[in-house]
Parts: C-alpha cells; sequence; structure tokens
C-alpha cells in the first residue's frame, strides 16, 4: 500500500508529525516497534517549561534570529491546552498536571539561590508523558492515520520516486513504500545512520547514564512544586536533582558519565539514607526505578534532505524535548506536505531547524562553555561558600548566567573558588536533565 507520508517512531516528535500530517489530508502511517505505543519504562523528561527559555541558559543573542517553541497553557473548568504560540497549534491535555513555581539549588550546609525571584508564578509543568502521547495518537488516529504497532522499521531507502520502508514484526517482513518519510526514531538511531545524516557529524562527548527513583513522598522543607539540584561533591560530582512525577508522587535522579565507574544506585540510595538530606527521605518509600542512556553528539545541521526529515532526538541532544519535539514534529509535517505540492519542503523545514533552538547560536554554545560545573570542581565546604556568596548578594537565575554576569565581583570576593569554576570550561553532559 502506498502512503503520502510514513513516520518512524510515535515519542511527542513523531506523533506530533502523524497527527498534523492526517489532519492536513495526507493518507499517513505511523510505525511504532513497541506494542503499547503510549507506555513508557524508560527515564525522560516530563518537564513542560512555560516561554521560549532554554535550559543551559536563560539569556538571547542577537547572532542568529531565533524562532524558539513558545508554549503556554490554557487552563478552565477542567479542560487544558498546551499552545505552541508561534506555530499556531493546540494540543487538548488530560492527564496530570504538577505546577513548577521555581528552581533551587541547594549546598551540603543548606545555602540556597534560585532561578526566579519566589513568588507565586507558575515556570513550568510536570505532566503525564503516557497520557501526552494517549492524546497525540487519539487525535491522530481520529483524522485516519493508520497506526503498525509492535512493528521495526529495519531500513529506509530514499529513491527519486519516493520511499521504500523496510519493516518487520512478528518475524515477518514486508516493505511499504510512501512518498515521504520522517524519521522518529529516537536516539541511537540506526536508520539516520544508514541514510547518511551522521556524515560528517562528530562524536561528541561520551555518553550519559541516567537514574531515577520514583518516591512516594519528599519531606524537604521547601514549597511544593519547587525543583531542587542538591550539590553535594562529596558524593556525586554531579547534581542531584529533585522534582514532580505524575500521580502526586515525586522523582530523585542523578546522572554520570557512560563511561565513568560512577555507581549511580550507590548514591541515590546514600542521598536518601546518609546524605545532609537523609531526614527529607526519612518516610520515603522507592515505588519505581528508570533510566537510560543518552548521546551527547553535536546537532545535525540540515536534517532534511531528499524525501527524508529526520527530528527529534536522533539529530539533536535533548534540548528538543518536550515542546521542541513537538514543534519539530509539526513542522516537519507541514514541510512534507509543501514537498508533496512541488515546493522545496527540505528548504522550509531545514531553516525552521536552524532558528529553534539555542544550540545553533555561536555566541550561545560560547557562553555556556565559560564556566565548569560547580559540583565537579569543588569540594562541599566551597559550594557552601559559593551558594552563600551568592544568595548574600541577591542574585537569581541559572548558575551558568550568575557567575558570568557577575564574573569580576565573584573573582576579587571568591578568587580561589572562582578560578576553580572559570578553569577550562565546562561541557554538554555537566548539565541537569532537559526540560
Amino acid at each position: 500500500m502506498n502512503y503520502d507520508l510514513a513516520v518512524v517512531g510515535a515519542g511527542p516528535s513523531g506523533l506530533m508529525a502523524a497527527r498534523t500530517a492526517a489532519r492536513d489530508g495526507l493518507k499517513t502511517l505511523l510505525i511504532e516497534r513497541k506494542r503499547d505505543v503510549t507506555r513508557i519504562r524508560r527515564y525522560c523528561t516530563r518537564n513542560l517549561h512555560i516561554g521560549p527559555g532554554g535550559f543551559r541558559s536563560d539569556k538571547t543573542f542577537d547572532d542568529i534570529k531565533l524562532n524558539r517553541v513558545n508554549l503556554a497553557f490554557e487552563i478552565d473548568h477542567g479542560r487544558t491546552k498546551i499552545r505552541l504560540k508561534n506555530l499556531d497549534v493546540d494540543i487538548d491535555f488530560e492527564g496530570y498536571l504538577g505546577a513548577y513555581y521555581g528552581e533551587t539549588w541547594v549546598s551540603p550546609s543548606g545555602y540556597d539561590f534560585h532561578r526566579e525571584k519566589p513568588g507565586e508564578s507558575i515556570t513550568a509543568f510536570h505532566i503525564d508523558k503516557e497520557a501526552l502521547l494517549a492524546c497525540l495518537l487519539k487525535d491522530a488516529s481520529a483524522s485516519g492515520c493508520q497506526l503498525r504497532a509492535d512493528t521495526t522499521c529495519e531500513r529506509i531507502e530514499d529513491t527519486p520516486s519516493g520511499t521504500i520502508l523496510h519493516l518487520k514484526s512478528a518475524g515477518n517482513t514486508e516493505t511499504v513504500q510512501a512518498a515521504r518519510a520522517i524519521v522518529a526514531d529516537g536516539g541511537f538511531s540506526t536508520l539516520i545512520e544508514q541514510l547518511g545524516f551522521n556524515q560528517g557529524r562528530p562524536p561528541g562527548a561520551p555518553q550519559l547514564k541516567y537514574l531515577c527513583y520514583i518516591l512516594d513522598r519528599i519531606d524537604s522543607p521547601y514549597p511544593d512544586g519547587t525543583s531542587l539540584h542538591l550539590t553535594i561533591p562529596s558524593l556525586h560530582r554531579g547534581f542531584i536533582n529533585i522534582g514532580l512525577w505524575a500521580g502526586n508522587r515525586f522523582q530523585l535522579s542523578c546522572s554520570a558519565s557512560l563511561v565513568s565507574d560512577t555507581d549511580l544506585p550507590s548514591i541515590l540510595e546514600k542521598a536518601m539514607k546518609s546524605s545532609p538530606f537523609a531526614s527529607w527521605f526519612a518516610r520515603s518509600k522507592i515505588i519505581d526505578r528508570q533510566g537510560c542512556n543518552q548521546e551527547l553528539r553535536p546537532p545535525v545541521r540540515e536534517p532534511a534532505r531528499g524525501n527524508v526529515i529526520c527530528i527529534g532526538d536522533n539529530v539533536a541532544y535533548a534540548e528538543t524535548a518536550i515542546k521542541g519535539a513537538l514543534g519539530c514534529g509539526y513542522v516537519a509535517a507541514k514541510s512534507s506536505k509543501t514537498a508533496l505540492a512541488g515546493q522545496n519542503g527540505n528548504t522550509e523545514y531545514n531553516d525552521y531547524w536552524q532558528h529553534a533552538f539555542n544550540f545553533f547560536s555561536p555566541k550561545y554554545s560560547a557562553w555556556g562553555k565559560q564556566m565548569q560545573p560547580v559540583p565537579r570542581v569543588l569540594d562541599d565546604s566551597e559550594v557552601d561558600t559559593l551558594y552563600k556568596w551568592i544568595g548574600d548578594n541577591g542574585f537569581y537565575g541559572l548558575p551558568f548566567d550568575i557567575l558570568p554576569d557577575n564574573r569580576q565581583k565573584f573573582t576579587a570576593e571568591l578568587p580561589k573558588i572562582a578560578e576553580k569554576v572559570f578553569a577550562a570550561g565546562g561541557r554538554p553532559g555537566s548539565r541537569p536533565a532537559a526540560d
């Protein structure tokens, strides 16, 4: 059977592409290797930040004109819409919403600083990501999209007359033809390697490994809805993160380089039982555990070529998640329709992609490389001193903004700590999980 568009992968980007294409009248096939399409067993971000911001820096730069996804929620009498304001599209959402009112970094002795001034403004929502996938799938199916679950796309041939997809399901193989294809199969994609999109793409930093404990409660002294980053270098040379989880639960997570011998389960166990914050977890019960690995390769600059558009984590580190993935899925479907109409849909998509994310701004990338991650280079007492200094000065923001913005004062008043922080710069794997 021939299709206008085949979409490989039913994550947020793939489902958004399938939904958009089907609504626009394209004969669409969605292919997903999982039998239960909306079920998520690996650890992944479930936070949606309001507005257009990134997560390494809140700064904007003028070297390129950015059109980042500007996200908003409309909540009215039990009905929720997720709006991508700059793309003029919305999603009806039915599921858990946990409001975040701020983000805070905490030192071993309890000194802290905040990303925003304390208040009652909602900065982000933690969502039930499985519910989001279910809503997108429902919309796509209602618009005529055909789903092939429990099916693997093993290879795609991009020919002058269209694409040929080689599928395998229940031990059987078959080929399907589609005029165009969108590849949204996530990180570690074999398809984009086969199609040649990784040619000339540097390998990047070593992969990251993540571990998350899902807890029934956390008795922290911070208000509900505070995203916390515990900084205890004697326990872990990265941040230990606390946040919300669907079903009125909580998450405790950390990450490290995959090539390191860092024992993530031991770190989380010690955080709960013997760290300065152990009392927060005295009555906590571990409900579930999730983990994942993540690749840190630089982005593919032109992910649309021939009859194929690649979207999502297969072409960039997780700064595309989740709202960025939704934007990519939407524009990829629109660009596919443009191409099917005989116009240059690939240029349309590549132009959107190259202006949708901070990582294509050289100034943004250079800004984020000025300093080392705090837990990697400081000891516990130095973190105490630094966080107290930030708090006493009334500075608000992300660490990668506060310290470079106040570098002269920082260097004059805490010279030994500043020397360590600004030595040699950082690396992308140091930051918390993407939101």
